[in-house]
């Protein structure tokens, strides 16, 4: 299946708490074919734990909203790749960043962040 949008996990808590930019996202989110890294569902389960807030609930929803896509060697090389060419201009860009533009590129859809370490990238969509 293609998905038209791939969301990351600092998307996601945009909108799961309803912010600014999270409210922007909403109409893609709740309509559009979307994928979720399981690298953003474990950021995820990390950042709501560390806030000591419940994450079974949200990760219901996501489930349910999402297609969740997998980790696979070729996935992991070619995000390993993207960190090497970016980290040259993108100091922060991270290997759970390259997992995120790697899926979004495997599926031929759009990366949709709120991390400004995609800045002025094609197919990455900044809220």
């Amino acid at each position: 299946m293609s998905y038209k949008y791939v969301i990351d996990a600092s998307a996601w808590f945009e909108y799961l708490y309803a912010t600014q930019k999270g409210l922007k996202i909403k109409p893609l989110i709740e309509g559009e074919e979307i994928a979720t890294s399981l690298i953003a569902v474990g950021e995820l389960a990390d950042k709501f734990a560390r806030i000591n807030h419940g994450f079974d609930i949200m990760l219901r929803f996501i489930q349910r909203r999402s297609a969740l896509i997998g980790i696979s060697v070729p996935l992991l090389l070619a995000a390993a790749g993207l960190k090497k060419e970016m980290r040259n201009k993108r100091p922060k860009f991270s290997m759970a960043d390259g997992v995120h533009l790697a899926t979004a590129l495997q599926e031929g859809a759009v990366l949709v962040t709120s991390d400004a370490d995609f800045s002025g990238m094609e197919n990455v969509m900044i809220v």
